[in-house]
């Protein structure tokens, strides 16, 4: 994986981040999950990993769940499912680039 890609990979899941601070959900929102799986579709594209693919399919299936009428505490529990499920593409992201730099530095090395 590219450096470029790994970029966009952190920036798309920055971006979901933003947006869940800027929609709380709870209610019907079609423009907001289109925006949200947008940017998941983008994190599909950039990463080979099946570990990232299903936590793509868990971002993907907690905002559908989110961006429908709801519960208050419905909602609050879904945001809270995808920043867990954030946190942990992060922490996956995290060790594939370590794998990635350690290659990179080995072939350097030789």
């Amino acid at each position: 994986m590219k450096q470029t890609d790994l970029q966009k990979l952190h920036d798309a899941l920055a971006g979901m981040e933003d947006l869940l601070a800027r929609s709380h959900g709870g209610r019907a929102d079609d423009e907001t999950l289109l925006e949200f799986r947008r940017m998941c579709w983008e994190a599909l594209l950039l990463v080979d990993d099946s570990e990232c693919h299903e936590q793509i399919d868990l971002l993907v299936q907690h905002a559908k769940d989110l961006y429908s009428e709801c519960e208050p505490h419905r909602a609050d529990i879904l945001r809270g499912k995808i920043r867990a499920t954030l946190g942990a593409f992060r922490a996956r992201l995290h060790a594939l680039e370590g794998g990635y730099g350690k290659r990179w530095r080995d072939l350097r090395a030789a």
